[in-house]
C-alpha cells in the first residue's frame, strides 16, 4: 500500500486494522462458500474478525487459543451429549468437564472462555455435525487472517520504526543535557524525557508488528539489530529518568553547577553518538569508545574532587547521580559491543536530522 494513500484513507477512518479485518472476513466467507456451499458460513469470517491483531504473532496466538478452545469444548459436548439431552443439567456437567479440564491444565484464559462458548453451542447443534464444521471453518478463517496480516503491512515500515528509534535516542540525549538547567529549560528537559520514552516505545511496538510479515524477510537482520538497540536505549531511558529524580532532590547550586553540566553533557554525547552510529548512515567524526572513555574520565575526576568538598548528605545524593551516569555508559558500551559482534550495518537512508547533528556538534540542541 502506498504511504500517501494510507494517510488519506486513515482520515476517513479506513485504518490498516480495519482493512485487514474486512479483507480477512470477506475472503474467509468466499473460501468456505467455494468449498462447502452454504453450510455454517459464519464461522470462518467470525474467526477472521476475532483473531486479527496488530501483529502476526498476536494473531497466531489468538487463533491457536480459539482452535484449542473449540476442540476441548467440542469434546466435552460430545461426551455429555451421548448421555444427556439439552438442558440445565447437561450444560452444567459439560461446563464443569470442559472448563474444569482446561483450567486444571493451566490453559490460557482466552481458550478457557472459548471452551464454554463452544460447549453450549455444540450441545445445541449436536445432531447436525456442528463440531466438525466449526473446527474446519474456524481453521480456514484463522489461516486467511494470518495470511492477510503477513501481506498487508504499513508502507516503509522498517524505515519508520528506525527513524522513531533514532529520534528517541537524540531526544533522550537532549533531555539528559537539559536536566542540569534550571527553570523553563529543566521543564522542557522533562518533556523531552517523556517524549523520548514514547518514541522508543512506539518504535518497539511497530517492530513487533513487522515480525513474520513478508516485508520482514527483506530486512530481518537489520530488524534484529534495531530491536536490540531499542532495548538498550529503553534501559538507558530508565537510568536518565532516575537521574532526573535524583537531581530534583539536590540543592540547586549542585544540580546546576558547571561541573555537573560538564559531566552530564559528556554522558549525553555518548547516547547521541551511539544512536547516530547505530540507527543512521551519517558519518560520525568521533569514536564512540573514545567518547565513552572521556565521559568516564570526567565522571571519575569530578567525583574524586567532590569527595573533600561536599557535606556527607549531599555527597551521598551525588553518588546516586554518578552511579546512574556510569550505568548509562556501561549500557551503551554493551550495546555497541553487541552491534559490532552482530556485524550491524547502518541503513542506507540517513535522516537529515542525524546529519545536522554530526555537522553542528554533539551538544547541538534539537
Amino acid at each position: 500500500m502506498n504511504e500517501g494513500l494510507q494517510d488519506r484513507l486513515e482520515k476517513f477512518g479506513l485504518s490498516l486494522y480495519m482493512i485487514r479485518v474486512t479483507l480477512a472476513a470477506s475472503l474467509s466467507w468466499l473460501a468456505v462458500h467455494s468449498l462447502y456451499g452454504d453450510r455454517y458460513l459464519y464461522f470462518a469470517p467470525l474467526a477472521a474478525i476475532l483473531i486479527t491483531q496488530s501483529s502476526v504473532k498476536a494473531s497466531l496466538e489468538k487463533g491457536a487459543y480459539r482452535l484449542l478452545g473449540i476442540v476441548l469444548g467440542g469434546i466435552a459436548s460430545l461426551v455429555v451429549g451421548r448421555f444427556f439431552d439439552v438442558g440445565a443439567l447437561s450444560i452444567l456437567l459439560m461446563l464443569l468437564l470442559g472448563i474444569g479440564v482446561a483450567t486444571a491444565c493451566r490453559i490460557n484464559i482466552q481458550a478457557v472462555s472459548q471452551v464454554g462458548v463452544t460447549s453450549v453451542l455444540a450441545l445445541t447443534f449436536y445432531q447436525d455435525g456442528y463440531i466438525v464444521w466449526r473446527v474446519a471453518e474456524t481453521l480456514i478463517g484463522v489461516l486467511i487472517a494470518l495470511i492477510i496480516n503477513m501481506i498487508i503491512v504499513p508502507p516503509k515500515g522498517f524505515v519508520k520504526v528506525k527513524d522513531l528509534a533514532l529520534r528517541g535516542s537524540l531526544t533522550l540525549s537532549d533531555a539528559l543535557t537539559g536536566l542540569t538547567s534550571g527553570g523553563r529549560d529543566a521543564a522542557q528537559a522533562l518533556t523531552a524525557l517523556k517524549l523520548s520514552g514514547e518514541l522508543l516505545g512506539k518504535s518497539k511496538q511497530l517492530q513487533n508488528e513487522l515480525h513474520f510479515t513478508l516485508s520482514h524477510y527483506q530486512c530481518r537482520k537489520e530488524l534484529g539489530t534495531l530491536s536490540q538497540a531499542t532495548s538498550h536505549l529503553s534501559r538507558v531511558h530508565s537510568y536518565v529518568k532516575g537521574i532526573s529524580e535524583e537531581l530534583s532532590l539536590l540543592p540547586a547550586h549542585y544540580a546546576a553547577a558547571d561541573w555537573m553540566t560538564e559531566v552530564v553533557t559528556a554522558t549525553a554525547d555518548c547516547i547521541a553518538l551511539y544512536g547516530t552510529r547505530t540507527l543512521s548512515d551519517a558519518e560520525c567524526g568521533r569514536s564512540l569508545p573514545e567518547s565513552l572513555r572521556r565521559a568516564r574520565d570526567v565522571q571519575l575526576a569530578w567525583f574524586s574532587e567532590l569527595q573533600g568538598q561536599c557535606p556527607l548528605a549531599a555527597f551521598r545524593d551525588l553518588g546516586a547521580v554518578f552511579s546512574h551516569l556510569n550505568r548509562i555508559l556501561e549500557e551503551i558500551e554493551r550495546a555497541d559491543y553487541a552491534a559490532i559482534s552482530a556485524g550491524a550495518q547502518p541503513a542506507k537512508a540517513a535522516p537529515a536530522r542525524a546529519i545536522r547533528f554530526i555537522q553542528k556538534g554533539l551538544s547541538h540542541k534539537l
